[in-house]
């Protein structure tokens, strides 16, 4: 693998959060959370949906005491299709342990946004 420069930290300026872009034939997700960047394969493990053309949204979770909350902090990528989330962090599905999503490194130099592809 080998850092590929993928866009510009000014493509991310204002509302834009999410810009998809093609690498090597492989249609990838750039996400900016705050401070956060991360790279995701667009292809859900599920169906093969474009898993990046999805929301980003927080989780509910349930308690040990079985009370359910909503976590803003827990960054979810919900796909388009049938709605199935996977941390975007990890790329772990939040249901099924078994199913996740490809995750890129990402790092930022010199105003580039880069991913280890």
């Amino acid at each position: 693998m080998s850092w590929v420069t993928v866009a510009s930290t000014s493509d991310f300026e204002g509302e834009v959060q999410k810009l998809i872009v093609e690498i090597e034939g492989r249609s990838v997700g750039i996400f900016r959370e705050n401070d956060s960047w991360h790279a995701v394969l667009n292809h859900c493990p599920h169906s093969g949906a474009p898993v990046c053309e999805g929301r980003v949204t927080g989780r509910v979770v349930c308690t040990a005491s079985g009370q359910s909350t909503y976590d803003s902090s827990l960054r979810t990528l919900r796909c388009p299709w049938h709605h199935w989330e996977f941390d975007l962090e990890t790329g772990k599905a939040v249901a099924n342990v078994r199913e996740r999503l490809k995750i890129y490194p990402v790092r930022i130099q010199e105003g580039d946004v880069q991913i280890d592809a």
